[in-house]
């Protein structure tokens, strides 16, 4: 019997904050290995990875950051079955905010200027994809790959009005009650041990030249790591 086909919708935004950022050594990952991997009892027909471009002010300490996103996604748009939705925003503004230290407020006139950095249209565009690709019949399992409590109200619709499968792999150890609510078929947690075995070549070859893992993002030996 062929096995049932499944979409996974990666919120890269949300898999960064809950799997990777503490992890650099996983940053360099093979979306489309990893989901043939956790989800193997399905067969993968696409992968739609949606993020946005980081910029340079967004983190002044690591100019270099952008960089290292770039060589990844062009790393990415090498493999079949995956899509790349690169084409949302962060924005960075200037605002206010309260003072908090060791688990209190200050009073509320201590306030300090920051700048607040927010990801725009990712969701939208993820939930979007989702729909479409539901009331098209695309696959027998949608799998959506977030956190993100946004994202239970157009899973409902696919579970209530288009009838269709739909699964969450959690990026952090912990469910959302809305996706529970919203009834989907089943969850997961996304172990970090699942990335640390899926991922990219050192050295990805394209027509046009190589792309090179992140010196950052490569396992260091004890000697590299220091004390």
């Amino acid at each position: 019997m062929p096995k049932p086909t499944a979409i996974v919708y990666v919120d890269g935004f949300n898999l960064y904050k809950g799997q990777l950022e503490s992890r650099p050594d996983n940053k360099w990952l093979n979306l489309v290995a990893l989901f043939d991997d956790v989800l193997s009892d399905y067969s993968i027909v696409a992968v739609h990875y949606f993020t946005a471009r980081i910029k340079g002010r967004m983190n002044p300490e690591d100019p270099r950051a952008p960089d290292r996103q770039d060589a990844y996604i062009r790393a990415l748009r090498t493999l079949d079955r995956l899509t790349v939705h690169d084409d949302s925003l962060f924005t960075v503004h200037h605002g206010m905010a309260r003072e908090w230290v060791d688990g209190k407020e200050r009073p509320p006139l201590t306030r300090h200027h920051v700048y607040k950095v927010q990801e725009k249209g990712s969701d939208v565009k993820l939930a979007t994809q989702l729909l479409m690709d539901a009331l098209d019949g695309l696959a027998d399992t949608f799998v959506v790959v977030s956190s993100d409590s946004d994202l239970a109200r157009p899973i409902e619709v696919v579970k209530q009005r288009f009838g269709a499968r739909v699964g969450i792999l959690y990026p952090r150890d912990a469910s959302t009650r809305l996706f529970t609510r919203a009834g989907i078929d089943f969850s997961l947690y996304l172990r970090p041990a699942y990335a640390a075995r899926n991922q990219l070549p050192d050295v990805v070859q394209t027509p046009k030249r190589a792309i090179r893992r992140p010196t950052k993002w490569k396992k260091q030996g004890p000697a590299e790591a220091g004390p």
